[in-house]
């Protein structure tokens, strides 16, 4: 098992978890963003960014997660149309 590191902008994590691989703590990272958000959601306003960076033991980033929010003019087509 390594030890990966969720570290965002404003937190770093200074703790760590234990994965068994980069892809357990990849999709441990979508999941932990999706909560946060869910329970958080002041941590996005319109036309802004949040990021979610993992790095393991070494610090070296293996994966970024980043949610953008942008205003859209009215009037602008959707894709579902």
């Amino acid at each position: 098992m390594a030890r990966y590191f969720f570290n965002m902008q404003s937190e770093p994590d200074l703790d760590g978890t234990e994965f068994d691989s980069d892809k357990d703590a990849k999709c441990a990272a979508v999941q932990f963003a999706g909560s946060l958000l869910a329970h958080e959601p002041g941590l996005i306003s319109a036309s802004d960014s949040w990021r979610l960076e993992v790095a393991d033991e070494g610090g070296t980033i293996i994966y970024a997660l980043t949610v953008a929010a942008n205003d859209v003019p009215p009037g602008r087509p959707s894709f579902a149309t």
